[in-house]
């Protein structure tokens, strides 16, 4: 989000001058000798401050913080020389201005892309959800950040080796009739191994943690606060429940934990729905040992869906993302949703059943032909269709819309981290669901409240809504009930160009901060409103814009109505 902020294109808040330049004139050698010089001089003040600051007894410490600051200082100038002088000149036109911020993305997103990478921890971790909003971070950057779903570097087979063995008191051969030594995933604090269990001849996953990611995570958020306060302050309230919310996913034996009750919880009331069982006194602080889901991330199949679909339209995948967010921005994708056609879940299930069986007798014939007609004529085999995944839309929507509905209003325990990556389509039909590490529960007090906020969004006044919440805890400097109203939306509501009045969300939230600073948001939320968040951009990569009010609403109304005769102090003091 603060990357998004800072990457992203404001919009002249001043009258332009009369004045045009030429794409060329924006990097004229003195300006640039001034940038230069500037930025060594204000890097080396940050960073000297920044150590006699922070300075300690551990030489890492320092060397992290020295090398954010002196990285990322540059660029954060670089950008906003750059917003500051189109504020003062314009270009001739804006296809030109965009030409120039497209130029700068280029230069800059391999080199933020690499900082990311160096740092690792919470950095991924911000730059996974940066990757989940097209419609915030620009396309140079949000093709960068994509690879952190699951394609960080990771580290070496013989470091897994030495961790599993360490854990469990065992040699890898007397735990493993196999093991993968090359990763299957790496990703904020941690990486994945394929193996099969010695004992049981079982398929498992084996996720293994970086022991120092916990050691840094305290020092990385309080460089990243500073640089927040620095670049973006409305977003410090945000940040204080990021970082509560991440201490939590340091110990492997909470999220086994997790993986059991929400497995038990779910799993029974939604038959298409899988999540990984742990496997039992296989869990220690740094290694999880876990069933393996047998399928394809979400996201990889999207993208080859999108890219069939643009061959169709005898366009490029590149060609067709483009198009596809610039009527998001427009508002045009959201009202086309609206009153577009598009084939229900019950229609494509049908297509997809009709897929499977006639593939199904092609194969009938093919196993035919293979037996009897080619050693007869001695003719080479044909190869069997492989059955696949239709991918159904507003089905899948629906489907993780309800269920982490579920499990937030009605269980009090959640996934807050149901990223495209975190999503598997199985060969079987079903949605698989991973990385339970981000795991928070609330108190039926919370839940209620929230309850009665989803309610007011999908069907209240605006009056309803700021009292509710401010009932809940919100608090800004004026207490402005426009702003109140908008963040309150924002939150677990919708995020679109309609509720953004034409803007780009993140700038159209820095805006509301400066029309009344946000002094604090409601406690104990920010996690269920990011599943929100996370399942709205998903939306957008489905071309299903929606409201998580209207969503969730349903599964609100149940909680409500099962204490409808409870009052407040009576659930507070049971719990």
């Amino acid at each position: 989000m603060i990357i998004g902020r800072l990457l992203t294109r404001p919009k002249s808040s001043i009258i332009h001058l009369q004045r045009t330049l030429s794409v060329r004139s924006v990097f004229q050698p003195r300006r640039l000798v001034k940038f230069a010089v500037g930025t060594t001089l204000l890097t080396g003040a940050g960073f000297l401050s920044y150590t006699v600051y922070e300075s300690g007894s551990e030489w890492e410490k320092i060397r992290r913080t020295s090398y954010f600051w002196s990285h990322m200082i540059p660029v954060y100038i670089h950008y906003r020389y750059q917003q500051f002088y189109f504020k003062l000149f314009p270009a001739k036109t804006p296809e030109e201005e965009d030409q120039i911020w497209l130029n700068l993305h280029n230069k800059y997103c391999d080199y933020v892309f690499n900082v990311v990478l160096h740092q690792r921890g919470v950095y991924i971790k911000l730059g996974q959800i940066a990757s989940t909003r097209p419609d915030i971070i620009p396309k140079p950057y949000l093709k960068k950040f994509a690879q952190l779903q699951d394609g960080v570097p990771p580290q070496p087979g013989e470091y897994a080796k030495q961790m599993i063995e360490q854990a469990f008191g065992k040699t890898l051969e007397d735990i493993f009739s196999e093991f993968n030594p090359k990763a299957v995933g790496a990703a904020t604090i941690g990486q994945a191994h394929e193996a099969r269990l010695k004992r049981s001849n079982k398929e498992v996953i084996v996720k293994i943690q970086y022991p120092e990611v916990r050691r840094l995570f305290e020092l990385d958020f309080s460089t990243l606060k500073k640089f927040v306060r620095l670049a973006q302050p409305e977003h410090l309230p945000l940040f204080d429940e990021f970082e509560k919310a991440f201490q939590i996913e340091f110990d492997f034996r909470r999220e086994a934990k997790a993986l059991d009750v929400i497995g038990r919880n779910i799993m029974p009331r939604f038959p298409n729905v899988v999540i990984p069982r742990p496997i039992p006194d296989m869990a220690t602080e740094f290694v999880l040992v876990m069933e393996k889901l047998d399928g394809t991330k979400l996201i990889d199949a999207l993208k080859a869906e999108q890219a069939k679909m643009a061959a169709a339209q005898g366009k490029t995948l590149e060609e067709f993302e483009q198009e596809m967010m610039a009527k998001y921005l427009s508002g045009e994708l959201y009202r086309q949703a609206k009153t577009k056609y598009t084939p229900s879940a019950f229609v494509v299930n049908v297509y997809a059943s009709l897929i499977h069986t006639i593939n199904r007798l092609k194969n009938v014939y093919i196993y035919i032909y293979n037996h009897l007609m080619t050693p007869l004529f001695k003719r080479k085999p044909m190869e069997y269709i492989e059955q696949r995944v239709v991918i159904n839309p507003h089905e899948i929507l629906d489907l993780l819309n309800e269920v982490h509905a579920q499990e937030i209003l009605l269980d009090g325990i959640f996934n807050g981290d149901p990223h495209p990556g975190n999503i598997f389509l199985l060969k079987n039909g079903k949605i698989g669901l991973i990385d339970f590490g981000q795991v928070q529960e609330l108190s039926l007090s919370h839940r209620l409240k929230l309850a009665k906020l989803i309610v007011l969004l999908a069907e209240g006044t605006k009056e309803e809504i700021i009292e509710h919440y401010i009932s809940m805890g919100v608090r800004t400097r004026h207490m402005n009930q426009y702003v109140i109203e908008k963040l309150a939306r924002l939150g677990f509501d919708r995020d679109d160009p309609e509720i953004c009045e034409g803007k780009n969300a993140q700038i159209f939230f820095e805006q509301l901060g400066k029309i009344d600073e946000v002094l604090q948001l409601p406690e104990g939320y920010l996690m269920a409103a990011r599943v929100g968040m996370l399942l709205r951009g998903l939306g957008t990569w489905l071309q299903l814009p929606h409201s998580t009010a209207q969503k969730w609403a349903p599964v609100a109304k149940k909680l409500l109505n099962t204490y409808k005769d409870t009052d407040e102090q009576s659930f507070t003091s049971v719990l």
